[in-house]
């Protein structure tokens, strides 16, 4: 049987520093979108630390925002919470972070300035350019970059990409994929990176 964890099956609050199985809290987040009854609901802080499962017990929109009651079944602690915790930083962060990150090379940006996109073969191969969230940039670059010349990591605005962006499933968590030439006027910074002395990447942006 397969695992999946819906985005709307979250709540993230830093508002509920003590917390009792069994208890019952009201909660209140922007957005309308209800949580399902079938599916079962994690309650977070803003940094992902998981603090408990959850069942809603009422819910209603109200002003463009979601209003209502949950109750407490599980708590998390030790090892089990750190787990699980990494696994939502590593699923889900990247998917609110309003910037995304292309590994390239000082070669591949200087010609893409020139003509005022960036193409890649793998828009005719697969049908869209890979990109990575922050979370995934070391593991991108120690597998693929450590013999490119002139590394670096371009960091993309993703409301100014002029083409559709979806996050999709691979190795690791969700990366997203950029569906068409990537137009450099979403651009943000470049940041040139370097191979430590044992010849990894450690990439802090």
């Amino acid at each position: 049987m397969g695992f999946r964890v819906e985005f709307n099956s979250i709540l993230r609050s830093d508002s509920y520093s003590e917390l009792n199985v069994g208890s019952t809290y009201s909660f209140s987040k922007d957005g309308s979108r209800i949580f399902f009854d079938d599916i079962p609901v994690w309650l977070t802080t803003s940094s992902w630390l998981v603090q408990a499962e959850i069942s809603i017990i009422s819910q209603t929109r109200m002003n463009g925002k979601l209003e209502g009651e949950f109750r407490v079944d599980y708590l998390y602690s030790g090892d089990e919470q750190q787990a699980i915790s990494k696994m939502f930083v590593r699923m889900y962060d990247g998917i609110l972070n309003p910037f995304i990150y292309l590994l390239s090379s000082q070669a591949e940006i200087n010609h893409a300035n020139e003509t005022g996109e960036l193409i890649r073969d793998s828009l005719d191969t697969e049908g869209f350019i890979h990109a990575s969230p922050r979370a995934q940039l070391n593991r991108v670059a120690n597998k693929y970059y450590k013999t490119v010349e002139s590394p670096l990591v371009v960091v993309l605005a993703v409301d100014k990409i002029s083409v559709p962006v979806k996050w999709e499933p691979a190795t690791g968590g969700l990366y997203p994929h950029i569906f068409g030439p990537l137009n450099m006027s979403a651009v943000e910074k470049i940041v040139p990176i370097a191979k430590n002395a044992d010849g990894n990447f450690n990439i802090s942006i």
